[in-house]
Formats: structure tokens, sequence, C-alpha cells
């Protein structure tokens, strides 16, 4: 893809496309379009850039988004996080603005959209082996809100010429570029809030339940491959290299924390959960097999977000 081409990112403030947004800036020379739905302020990094700002389900909006795109990058739908989970109506605003997007970028000639969708769609079909043709089974509305427009963007791939890639995203965690107090909801995150402010990790289930974890820069990396070299029309997985048990999780932290944090730490589980979960393992070779590489950098991030909790939670300085 010609490196003067424009890309659009939404939700260029959140979690994942904070990072996005600030590794184009910092690290390419591609030209980037932030989307925003309110005026933030610009890290210095940012600058230089021209953002274009309000809710995505005003026509007049998406329209001047669009604009001369060649690349749109969707990220501005919420994340899932266990303790705070999109509402209904959250999500039917959330699903109506992407339909209109996804088609009004199909019907303004732009060459390629990609979204940002989420392990959350396969639902119980997370057992076992699971690759990138893995029939989704959702159990949850947002699992069902994100398989809607996954369909969305294959539906508009097939009647149009414009590249959909629909990247199934597994947990991500990492440092955001632009703070939001709600990323420390995530589960990672918040065990290393608790790392920081207590002595005890709790993890309010039994521990054995299986998530996979992609570090923060690993996703960048991945979707800027994806949205800047020829990758054709489809659905990736977009994991980590390895799916954990949340107490491997949990005692994970707990030792870089008492490394990077000089303290010690318990990690304690919900014992009166019985609940079963059955393993599974994320097998995605689509994207390696286009010659995109997954990179492992769970513990160098991992380490980087626990040093952000200490400067976030910790002890202020005398």
């Amino acid at each position: 893809m010609a490196d003067d081409q424009l890309i659009v990112i939404t939700g260029a403030s959140g979690h994942v496309g904070g990072r996005l947004f600030m590794h184009f800036c910092t690290a390419t020379d591609r030209h980037v379009r932030p989307h925003f739905r309110a005026i933030i302020p610009l890290p210095t990094w940012a600058v230089s850039h021209t953002a274009t700002l309000g809710d995505l389900r005003e026509h007049s909006v998406r329209m001047n988004a669009l604009r001369d795109a060649d690349v749109v990058i969707h990220l501005a739908t919420r994340g899932y996080s266990s303790s705070k989970p999109p509402s209904p109506s959250q999500l039917a605003a959330e699903r109506a603005a992407t339909v209109d997007l996804i088609r009004d970028a199909a019907a303004s000639g732009v060459s390629r959209f990609v979204l940002v969708s989420s392990i959350h769609v396969l639902g119980d079909a997370l057992v076992g082996d699971v690759t990138d043709f893995t029939t989704p089974l959702p159990t949850t509305d947002y699992g069902r809100s994100r398989l809607e427009l996954e369909r969305e963007v294959k539906g508009q791939s097939l009647a149009n010429s414009m590249t959909g890639i629909v990247l199934r995203m597994t947990n991500t965690f990492g440092v955001p570029a632009i703070v939001q107090p709600s990323t420390w909801d995530l589960l990672i995150h918040d065990l290393c809030r608790q790392a920081v402010t207590s002595d005890r990790l709790v993890l309010h289930s039994n521990g054995s339940g299986y998530r996979n974890f992609l570090a923060l820069s690993d996703a960048v990396n991945v979707i800027t491959e994806v949205a800047t070299h020829t990758v054709p029309s489809g659905t990736y997985l977009l994991a980590g290299p390895q799916t954990f048990q949340l107490r491997e999780v949990a005692e994970t932290v707990r030792i870089r924390a008492e490394h990077l944090l000089q303290k010690s730490l318990t990690v304690d589980v919900n014992t009166t959960d019985m609940t079963r979960h059955q393993p599974f393992t994320v097998k995605g070779e689509s994207l390696r097999a286009l010659g995109i590489v997954m990179q492992d950098n769970f513990i160098g991030e991992l380490d980087r977000l626990i040093l952000a909790a200490r400067k976030e939670f910790g002890e202020p300085s005398s």
C-alpha cells in the first residue's frame, strides 16, 4: 500500500486505538487522521495530526471522518470488561453507527476497512483448538452484536470493491497512550492496581477459567501490518501466543510485581466458586501464512503496566 494513503482511526483515544494512533505517529511516516467523539487534549506526539470530531451516528460526522480516506481502522466500540459490560442500549447505538460507517465507507471509495472485533463472538466455541475458521457460538449480547458487525463487513466487501478485514482480537492489556480510567477495570490492569495498593491479588472466580491475553504492543504491530499491506478480505484471529488459566496469570503478575515493587504478595481466589471451565488453545495461522508474525511482548508489557500502576496509584513522592 502506498505510504501517502490516508488511514483513518476511529476510537483513537481508546485503550487500543490510542496506542495504535501513537504507534503510527511515532514509529511510521504514514498519513493518519484520528477520529474522536469529543475534544481531548492531544499528547505532544500527536499535535501535528488533524483530528475529526463528533458522534459517528450522525451522517455529516461520518462523511467528514471518511473524507479522502483510503483505509479505515474501526475501534470506536466499547471493549468488554466483565465488571462493566456494555449495556444493550450502548451496544445498539454502536451497532447502528458502525453499520452506517461501513456502508458509507464502501460507498465513498474506501479501499480497505479493518474492523477490530472480539473473540467474544466465539462464545461456546472456545473449546479445544480454536482457529480462524471456528464457527462462532456467541453467548452474550456483546458477542452477538460484534458478530452482526462482522457480517456487515463481509457483506459490503462482497457487494463492493472494498477489502473487508475482521480481526477477532483476544484480551488486550498494556499501558494506555491516552489515559482512560476505565481501563483499570480490565483483569490484568486490575491485578496490577491491586499489586500496588494491597498485599493481596484477589480473583473473584476460582481461577480455573481460561483467557488468551495479548500485549498491546503486539496487537498494534499486527493491526498496523494488516492496515498497510496487502491482506485479502476475511476474518482473522488476533491472539497472544499463549492461553492462560486465570490463576496462572495472577501468579505471573505476583512474581513480576514482587520483583519491580520490592514487596511480598499473595494470590487469593474465590473458593466458593465451583464453576468448571473447558480449556482452549488459539491457533490463528492465517495471518502467519501471509507473513504477519505475532511477537511475544507479554512480560515487557506487563512490567510497564505494573510501573504505570505504581505511578497512578502508589504513594505520592515526598
